[in-house]
């Protein structure tokens, strides 16, 4: 017997397409609100500046980096082009750098001025010629052309300075590692007791140098001098302290000491002396370390202004001052200015 088929009965095939159907619209609806969600959390790109520059600019910002290293104008001159069919190119120069403006320092200047600029720039070396080949181009033009020559044989000589840095005892752990990790020359001033004693061996583990000032108080007397001493205890305290800073080849008195303007100086100089280490007092060097961050920088500058041909200066500064201002001092080494060790600089100063 044979039923008829009922028109309300799904036909074959139609829950899976079904099925598929609403699985394919769910993930529809999950890959847009995924899309959506990533675009809160993708980083945006900054449009970069692809405009075309002068060449009028580009020699400007040259010779802003000529400048900073304050080069003498003889050692800048202008050229014929090398490039004769290149209407564009202005500016064509000869660059003869000093032996203490290495040419990739010189370099990384021009470069850090024209981080946001939009131009191409290439260096070659010339090998025969002893030659860097700078080029530097915009809008798919050459604008600028300079030939840097690094003569070794020619050396500034604007002065030199040497750093002592104060009160390093306030400045956390941290800040202080980072400053014994700072590659420029400069020594500690300790004060005589057995924790600087301690600290003057990771000084000199830093490769650093270190001084120890002469006071009237300690926390350990054994490193202690007045003038009302029996002199045979302050001897004793002399041979303490070359004790225990053995490395060290002078030590400093404040000015304000009592122990300077004191009868019993000149017998505790002379003792030093047997020993061959020498006493210096503030008078000598640039104190610096009692001023504000701004006074600070101030002066700072001001004594570098000052600095002659030939010179040396020990400068008396903050530690955290130094630390955060490191960048500020380096630049002074633009100038031609030398920083040298405190051990050499007061070796010429007790030449004069």
């Amino acid at each position: 017997m044979i039923f008829p088929t009922s028109s309300n009965q799904p036909k074959k095939g139609t829950g899976n397409f079904r099925t598929i159907f609403v699985l394919l619209f769910a993930l529809a609806i999950f890959l847009m609100f995924l899309n959506i969600l990533l675009s809160f959390f993708t980083p945006k790109q900054q449009a970069i500046n692809t405009s075309e520059i002068s060449s009028s600019e580009i020699n400007s910002l040259f010779l802003k980096s000529v400048s900073e290293f304050y080069l003498n104008e003889k050692l800048l001159q202008k050229i014929k082009s090398p490039y004769k069919k290149e209407d564009s190119l202005v500016f064509s120069y000869s660059l003869t750098l000093p032996y203490d403006v290495p040419t990739p320092v010189f370099l990384q200047s021009v470069f850090e001025d024209f981080t946001s600029k939009s131009v191409s720039i290439s260096s070659i070396d010339a090998m025969l010629d002893k030659k860097l080949l700078l080029k530097i181009s915009s809008g798919g033009k050459i604008k600028f052309y300079t030939e840097i020559i690094q003569d070794t044989s020619l050396h500034r000589d604007n002065g030199s300075i040497a750093f002592i840095l104060t009160n390093y005892e306030n400045m956390p752990d941290e800040e202080l590692k980072k400053l014994l990790r700072v590659p420029e020359n400069f020594a500690f001033l300790l004060q005589p007791k057995n924790e600087s004693v301690e600290f003057s061996k990771i000084v000199l583990d830093a490769r650093k140098e270190y001084l120890v000032e002469l006071t009237e108080s300690s926390p350990n007397p054994e490193f202690t001098l007045a003038e009302n001493f029996p002199f045979l205890r302050n001897k004793l305290a002399i041979n303490s302290l070359i004790k225990n800073y053995p490395n060290n080849a002078f030590f400093f008195v404040n000015a304000q000491s009592t122990l300077l303007s004191s009868n019993a100086y000149s017998k505790v100089r002379k003792e030093f002396a047997k020993r061959k280490v020498t006493l210096y007092s503030t008078n000598v060097f640039t104190n610096l370390s009692d001023l504000n961050n701004d006074e600070l920088t101030h002066r700072f500058s001001v004594e570098v202004q000052k600095l002659e041909t030939g010179e040396t200066k020990v400068m008396l500064l903050p530690a955290s001052y130094f630390n955060t201002s490191i960048d500020i001092i380096k630049n002074v080494k633009k100038r031609g200015i030398l920083f040298i060790p405190v051990s050499t600089a007061v070796k010429r100063l007790k030449g004069k």
